[in-house]
């Protein structure tokens, strides 16, 4: 019987978080995470330039029709359902450490800050409902089917009929961006799934973890950012920019919130 293959992810809609403010409180868990933990993965701690909200992950082309026809859809947001712009303008902030359900702190992969503020009621409203709405127009993935991750292994939270919604997190540690490939002692290896085979060499793709236990509580009330008027909604297009402030996502198109 032939696998079912998840769809390639090429975009995701997003609320953009990358302030001046956090510069300061990231440099700072950046410095502890390197002391505390000899020998974490660098490339796993997240520049400024990335942080942000993600509000559903697309399965869409490079710059083919579909691309496009979501361009649109975003761009006529205001106009085409005209009650999922929020009236007032919303604002939110970054506090504390967390991992999502399930995960074993021993053994941990993603590390979020949480969403907070007085606003985070409607913030979670606006998002959910956004993401509703791309869903039924067929752009961004119900990941409620496929246990909240998305097919490079990431906890990404969608609405669904059997959650509460969007997960408002914005990731500030991800292994992920730290995998190497290490090569497989014997092909008969029990368990293994190859990913490379080069020559005579076989492969498998390591994705490392940390301990976060101690990293989520000496951060649980850490405040790294203030609650800051968040101003668009965005379309980005997977994998950074190799840019010279750390590097960040492009943006296919945005409109501006109240």
């Amino acid at each position: 019987m032939s696998r079912i293959r998840s769809p390639q992810l090429t975009h995701f809609l997003s609320i953009p978080l990358a302030a001046p403010s956090l510069t300061a409180s990231l440099s700072a868990l950046r410095r502890d995470v390197l002391t505390t933990l000899p020998g974490f993965p660098v490339k796993a701690i997240r520049p400024v330039a990335t942080i942000h909200l993600t509000l559903g992950v697309m399965a869409l082309d490079i710059a083919g029709p579909r691309l496009k026809a979501a361009t649109d859809a975003l761009l006529s947001l205001p106009d085409s359902a005209p009650d999922i712009i929020p009236g007032m303008p919303i604002q939110v902030g970054l506090r504390g450490l967390s991992m999502f359900d399930g995960s074993t702190t021993s053994e941990a992969n993603v590390v979020f800050a949480n969403a907070y503020g007085d606003d985070v009621t409607r913030l979670q409203e606006f998002a959910n409902r956004v993401s509703r709405h791309f869903i039924e127009l067929g752009f961004v993935v119900d990941t409620s089917v496929k246990n909240n991750k998305n097919n490079n292994g990431d906890d990404i939270g969608s609405p669904g009929a059997e959650n509460e919604g969007v997960a408002l997190h914005a990731t500030v540690l991800n292994t992920r961006y730290a995998s190497y490939f290490a090569p497989v002692a014997s092909s008969n290896e029990g368990g293994v799934d190859v990913d490379r085979k080069k020559g005579k060499k076989r492969y498998r793709k390591i994705r490392p973890s940390f301990d976060a236990t101690e990293l989520l509580t000496k951060f649980e009330n850490t405040v790294f950012m203030e609650p800051m008027h968040i101003d668009k909604v965005a379309i980005c297009k997977m994998g950074e920019r190799k840019v010279e402030d750390g590097g960040g996502y492009e943006i296919i198109a945005y409109i501006s919130l109240p």
